[in-house]
This record gives C-alpha cells, structure tokens and sequence, in this order.
C-alpha cells in the first residue's frame, strides 16, 4: 500500500473539484511553500508534493487512472489496485485513458514494446487488473449480487484490430521488409558480431500505418461501459477472490480481454465471530427465563429463531443452532451458530426485589458454601 498522501488531500480539494478548482489551489499552495519564499524545513518537500499532485489532477488521463486505482495506478509495475474506495477499481473503469499508456505500462515502454510484440506477434491475452471489495460480515452469511458499471475492451469493429484507417493506410515496412527485426554488424576485438534487433521504423511490427483508425486512433481496441452484475456467494471467506471474465486491459494482437480479479475484504462484525463455518455470539439469557425455562428469542443472521430453555442452564454453556451458520460453498451444507451463555439478573424495582425475596427464602442454597470449602480443602 502506498504511504503518499491522497492528491486531492494534498490540494485540499475534494474529488468532485474541477479543473480551475485545481488550478487555483495549486497556485495558492505552490506560492505558500516555495523554498524561495517559506524557509521552514519542511517546505521543499511540501513543495514537491504540491507539484505531483497537480501534475496527476491537472490531466484527464492521469487523473481518470487515479481516481479508479490511487497511486498505484500511476505505477507502471503495480497490479491496478485502488485506495480509499470500498469497491476500489470499479467507478471509473479506464474512461478516458489513452491505450498506448496502458501498453507501455505492461511491456515498461516502446521499446520493450515493440521487442514483446516482435519476438510474440501471437494473440495474447490482456491484463489481469485487480481490485478490493469490501462487504459486510452480514452479507459475507447471506451472500450479495451488486450491479457495476464496469469497464470492457473489444477489438475495434472498424478496423478490426489492424488499427489502420482502411487497407491503404497499411503498408509494409522498407526497412526490415516487414519482419520487425534487422540484422545488425558489430566489429569487435574478436571479430564482426551479428545480431537481432528491434525494426526502429515499425517498432517491431513489421507494418506502418500512414493514417491511423479515426475509430481507435490507431490502438486497435476499443472500451464501453457495461453494467455487470456480480456475485458474492454465500459464505465466502476474507481474503477470497473472485474472477469476472472479459473485464481486465485489453488483449494484445488481437487477443482477448483479460479478467477482472477482485479480492473479497469482510469487515468485522461487533457481535457474531467466524470460526470455520461456524458463527460464535454471546447470548444474554436472564435468570428468570432459566428458572421458568422459558421460550426466548434468539438473533441469528439470518432473522432471529426461538428456542426453549431447559433450567439447568448455567454461564458459560453452549447451546448451538444447527445450520444458522455460513454455508459451505458450493454445497448446500451449512455450520452451526453457537450460543455461549451468559447469564444476568435484570433490573428490578424495590417491589419486585421484595417479592423475588419473598419466593426464594426458602430455598436452601449450598452451591457458594460448598465452593468455598473445595477451595479451602485443596490448600
């Protein structure tokens, strides 16, 4: 996780700011903590901070990145993880982000770029893109199906992936005659070297195009938004993922999309406690309704159950209801929910005090004296 403060903190701005908005924090701030002007020891680094962020938020493209994955997103070699939003990765999808941006983060940059697709002109698969969700503990019992806009690639209809304007606007390149690699002579110590080495004039592809796809603008895939629905299974675990297939970067050479992989984080729950498939609660019970083994009402995540008590329950027992817990995924197994006793004497009024007196004063209590003399024995 990046330690770098949130770039809208940074400005002061909140992520709905607009263009201007930006600029006139940025030139109030940049002003403030100029090391020309603010001689503290801290202002140059502010200083700096000030100018990333602006450079981010000051351009569409960067800022669309920001906005879906955080600074990770402005990471060539990180995995496309977000920060700060609970279904992170998922709100902008790759809107308004130049393509030939994305493929310089997979391959690290043209000329890398251009050596992958040289040596490997197959289809290849896209990215996998990653993301975070997180659910409640409530929702990780019953499950959840969420709708999202999300973002999806498809080779351009118009071009068909050749990323030219029409079969005119393609041609062989003169230079490596369309092999994307040219044959280069060294003179060394021990005598001429011959070597591969990546076509400069196509970059690899063994192909110029003279007018790009007005569709594509030459990237040969193009994005939509589509609204996709997503399904939690019911008793998944923290930590869990779960893959949409077809929504990661888009493929290369004409190959598919790759997949989305979201990582399931349950947020803990005040009450209920998973332990394997089972759900531990404390379960307050007063002394009266044990007396009168009395029907009481018992929450469960699933909508509270009655259950009759037996009045020899004491603190501490265990009493387990059988399928309240999480199911086990992909059978329709389910755990238990476990019930651990804890007896209270409620509040009562003076009158009531005096009656329960009055009913118990002739019970005859030994368990304290009896406990007492145990432990006196065991000296």
């Amino acid at each position: 996780m990046s330690s770098k403060r949130d770039y809208y903190e940074v400005l002061g701005l909140n992520k709905n700011a607009t263009i201007d908005e930006i600029k006139k924090s940025y030139r109030s701030l940049a002003k403030k903590y100029h090391p020309d002007i603010n001689k503290s020891a801290d202002a140059e680094e502010k200083f700096k901070e000030i100018n990333e962020a602006y450079e981010v938020l000051s351009d569409s493209d960067k800022r669309a990145r920001y906005d879906q994955f955080g600074h990770s997103g402005l990471d060539p070699n990180a995995g496309g993880f977000g920060s700060g939003n609970p279904f992170e990765g998922f709100a902008a999808g790759f809107g308004g982000v130049d393509l030939g941006d994305i493929f310089s983060s997979f391959f690290g940059g043209s000329h890398e770029r251009a050596n992958a697709r040289a040596f490997n002109n197959k289809p290849r698969k896209g990215q996998t893109i990653q993301s975070k969700l997180k659910i409640t503990f409530i929702e990780s019992v019953l499950g959840k199906t969420i709708e999202q806009k999300l973002t999806k690639y498809e080779i351009c209809p118009h071009c068909q992936g050749s990323g030219a304007e029409d079969k005119n606007s393609e041609i062989t390149c003169d230079q490596c005659q369309g092999r994307g690699q040219v044959n280069i002579h060294r003179r060394t110590p021990f005598g001429v070297v011959n070597s591969l080495s990546i076509c400069n004039k196509c970059e690899g592809l063994g192909k110029i195009i003279k007018h790009k796809c007005s569709t594509c603008k030459g990237q040969r895939y193009v994005s939509k938004n589509v609204m996709t629905k997503i399904k939690i299974p019911a008793g998944i675990k923290n930590g869990q993922e779960i893959v949409v297939q077809g929504f990661g970067g888009p493929g290369v050479n004409g190959g598919p999309s790759g997949d989305l992989l979201i990582y399931i984080l349950i947020e803990p729950h005040k009450y209920y406690v998973r332990e394997q498939n089972n759900i531990h609660v404390d379960f307050l019970v007063s002394f009266i309704d044990i007396m009168n083994s009395a029907k009481v009402e018992v929450p469960t995540p699933y909508g509270n159950e009655f259950i009759n008590l037996s009045n020899d329950i004491v603190s501490g027992d265990i009493l387990t209801l059988k399928g309240k817990g999480f199911n086990i995924v992909g059978t329709k197994k389910y755990g238990d929910l476990k019930l651990h006793v804890r007896i209270y004497v409620p509040k009562l009024s003076k009158k009531e005090r005096e009656k329960v007196a009055e009913i118990l004063s002739d019970v005859k209590d030994h368990e304290a004296k009896d406990w007492i003399k145990k432990v006196n024995d065991n000296k």
